[in-house]
């Protein structure tokens, strides 16, 4: 199907390192004229690290926009690395986790509408645990453990476990291990 906006011109209002804030001057499909703001990064990883109970590795991290502490799946920027480099990476920065056996089990974007970021759900699977690898996250997060989808399901009712991402990832997640247990 054809693209119902037109765009006439595109600049960019504000960038950092993560992020870049683009404004696109656009004719809607109703035929009037307006702005369209769009944030472009990096696609992004989150990793379901499934051990041999079927438990999923969570981790208890904060969060600086809603400036609280909740439980969510390691996960992170692809930082234009490929999906698996980057989830290799995120889950040993953030569980201390090696795996042997790596699917991609979902790719979905995160805030269509705003934003073009990419986000990929991986599996891990065949796992060593070993010490977190030192990162820029140091401080951020708490906790980490396995847990049970009950568990997991009980965190999410409680609004403990309330991260768009990780709820999205774990649909996923919680297919795979019910279509392979």
């Amino acid at each position: 199907m054809k693209n119902p906006f037109k765009t006439l011109s595109s600049k960019i209002v504000y960038q950092n390192p993560w992020i870049r804030v683009r404004e696109d001057a656009i004719i809607r499909p109703d035929g009037s004229e307006g702005i369209y703001g769009v944030i472009e990064s990096h696609d992004s990883v989150m990793v379901g690290a499934v051990n041999e109970k079927n438990e999923i590795y969570i981790i208890q991290s904060f969060s600086y926009p809603a400036q609280k502490w909740h439980w969510e799946l390691p996960a992170g920027s692809s930082d234009g690395e490929g999906i698996l480099i980057a989830s290799k990476r995120e889950l040993a920065e953030e569980a201390g986790i090696v795996a042997e056996t790596w699917q991609q089990l979902g790719l979905t974007r995160v805030a269509d509408g705003l934003m073009t970021e990419k986000m990929a759900t991986l599996l891990a699977t065949d796992l060593t645990l070993g010490d977190k690898v030192a990162s820029d996250d140091e401080g951020l997060i708490n906790d980490g453990k396995f847990a049970s989808l009950d568990e997991i399901h009980q965190l999410i009712a409680a609004g403990e476990m309330d991260e768009g991402q990780t709820i999205t990832s774990l649909y996923f997640i919680e297919k795979w291990i019910k279509e392979n247990a």
